[in-house]
């Protein structure tokens, strides 16, 4: 007579099926709650109603919010940061070159995670930000130095005007790469009520339609068209500045 099966053991209360990959799409959830509430303002219940998910569920995961962040800033903040500094640590000949990589590398990255200028501007920028002390300890405390001492070279080298405050120019080339992607919803929401405020409403609309006909960038994808106008934006601004004509 066959031995009888062992009845299997009871799943823990909380535990996802078998196979279940939830937690990426449990650390997505978090961190677009995060992005648009604040993480003050975003309670687990929330967090897992975005997810679909029970709170049981998501407590098997992360059993606080605080665990949560930790993730967040191990797993997502930290390899961000670490690719754009890359260009930073692995500098080119170049002083002006480098800085112009930078430019270029953290735009794309930032491109790359929609969530990340929107969590900066919360969390970051405003006062009293729960990842402000983390960010200076970890993103500027590399980014700043480097990026002064970069500055500073391309100017004693004469590759940038050496009339402009190196600390100025480099808080200049970060608004110049954050700020398209915080703001691009404000932004395209005020430029919208503009042209439909101007007396003429049906000739503006058909006027930017047709220069965006015309334009090359309109051809490009939207983050190609932001990334060089910004880059075209950094050779213009940093061109040693002309003798003036006499007049």
């Amino acid at each position: 007579m066959p031995a009888a099966k062992r009845p299997s053991k009871p799943r823990r209360p909380g535990r996802p099926p078998a196979g279940a990959d939830l937690r990426e799409r449990l650390l997505d959830a978090a961190i677009a709650c995060f992005a648009e509430r604040g993480i003050g303002a975003t309670t687990l219940r929330a967090i897992a109603a975005a997810a679909g998910v029970t709170p049981a569920l998501l407590h098997y995961y992360f059993n606080s919010k605080n665990s949560l962040v930790e993730t967040m800033l191990a797993e997502r903040i930290a390899p961000f940061v670490a690719v754009s500094v890359a260009p930073l640590l692995a500098p080119l000949p170049s002083p002006r070159a480098t800085l112009r990589r930078f430019l270029e590398t953290h735009m794309r990255n930032l491109a790359a995670h929609p969530w990340m200028p929107r969590l900066m501007v919360r969390e970051v920028l405003s006062e009293g930000g729960s990842l402000r002390e983390h960010m200076q300890a970890q993103f500027s405390a590399v980014l700043s130095p480097k990026m002064l001492m970069l500055i500073v070279a391309a100017q004693r080298r004469g590759e940038i005007r050496a009339d402009l405050d190196p600390l100025l120019i480099g808080l200049s080339l970060i608004s110049l790469a954050v700020f398209p992607f915080a703001a691009a919803p404000l932004w395209g929401a005020v430029t919208k009520a503009i042209v439909r405020g101007a007396p003429d409403y049906e000739a503006q609309i058909d006027h930017l339609q047709r220069m965006a006909k015309k334009s090359a960038v309109s051809e490009k994808p939207g983050v190609n068209a932001v990334i060089e106008h910004t880059l075209a934006l950094f050779d213009s601004a940093l061109e040693k500045p002309h003798a003036k004509s006499k007049h």
